[in-house]
């Protein structure tokens, strides 16, 4: 998820460095083993068609894009048989208060899901805090959660787990059990296409640097999700949502809450991660080398981590076309019922 500003106010010292100052210096500067010898990266593939397991970790209450990420999952059931949640932290301000805000994501999670017909029985976790060094994990409910639907597949059968906030809990479970990184597939929303390839300027990266760090050095095949700022939306497009009543009014009815939500210019990022899960043509990708990333959050290419997919640039008008078909809106319905 991004957030207002984030972008702006980039420090040679990233806010996540201080909030992670109970690390090590030494481990903080560290650069994370490679990928072992003889276990080379999967790049991943989304299926042509079918169901994906999925589960997504999202630090809900920040944004409001998240929920309209959702939203579209929760409406795309021929697509996704979605496993549950985990509410993960973020950054108010300088710092993160991981109990509050976590706490907040998940009230907002249950939120939305209570507007939606048979949402309230789908499982929510709640994640952890920031890592405390590389190779050490944040445990959580969430993160065992993760570790739990991991198991529940097969390396064929994989669960693709997306992270729309940051990384600490899909990090933390690859830490705890290693063994998981060859039965999920990982979408993590890290939107920073201006500054890449030399560094991310990105609120989530920020949000905990070191698990961004070890998710990048790890084994698991990662999808890194560089774009989504396209995404904007008149208000006077998401009113259509009122009419249709249940979720789709709650949406829009969320957006009235925060100026900032109402902006005729505000991007619903997260919304392209869902969008390409679902059509790999609303977005744009390519195949590229695995960077390291250090703590002031540039990238350190050494060419020892694999491949990766990075998608760096999402096609509005085809991403919305998609939400509000799901929605019930399409071009003889426009939101009247």
């Amino acid at each position: 998820m991004d957030i207002r500003n984030t972008l702006l106010a980039f420090s040679p010292i990233p806010i996540a460095l201080a909030l992670a100052a109970t690390c090590l210096a030494g481990e903080a500067a560290s650069t994370p083993p490679p990928v072992a010898p003889g276990a080379a990266r999967l790049v991943p593939s989304l299926p042509v068609a079918g169901r994906m397991r999925l589960l997504i970790d999202t630090d809900a209450a920040n944004e409001i894009d998240d929920l309209y990420a959702i939203a579209l999952v929760l409406r795309s059931p021929d697509r996704f048989q979605l496993e549950g949640f985990v509410a993960t932290h973020f950054l108010e301000g300088n710092t993160v208060d991981s109990p509050k805000t976590i706490e907040l994501s998940y009230a907002v999670i249950k939120e939305l899901l209570a507007s939606e017909a048979g949402g309230s029985a789908i499982r929510v976790e709640r994640g952890g805090a920031l890592l405390r060094s590389l190779s050490d994990a944040s445990d959580s409910a969430g993160a065992r959660f993760i570790i739990e639907r991991a198991h529940a597949g097969t390396p064929e059968e994989p669960l693709w787990v997306v992270a729309l906030g940051a990384a600490s809990n899909v990090a933390s479970a690859l830490l705890l059990d290693p063994g998981i990184a060859d039965r999920i597939r990982v979408v993590f929303h890290a939107r920073s296409e201006q500054s890449w390839p030399e560094r991310s300027e990105q609120f989530n990266v920020k949000g905990d640097v070191l698990a961004a760090r070890s998710l990048l050095a790890s084994k698991v095949p990662l999808v890194w999700f560089d774009t989504g700022a396209q995404l904007t939306a008149p208000m006077a497009e998401t009113e259509r949502l009122l009419a249709l009543g249940g979720m789709p009014a709650f949406l829009h009815k969320y957006r009235m809450r925060q100026d900032y939500f109402r902006s005729e210019k505000k991007g619903f990022f997260d919304l392209g991660d869902i969008a390409w899960l679902i059509d790999p043509a609303t977005c744009v990708q390519e195949e590229v080398d695995v960077p390291h990333m250090d703590q002031q959050m540039r990238f350190v290419q050494n060419h020892d981590l694999g491949r990766m997919i990075r998608v760096y640039s999402c096609r509005r008008e085809p991403v919305w076309k998609l939400f509000y078909s799901r929605m019930g809106i399409t071009a003889g319905n426009q939101g009247k019922q």
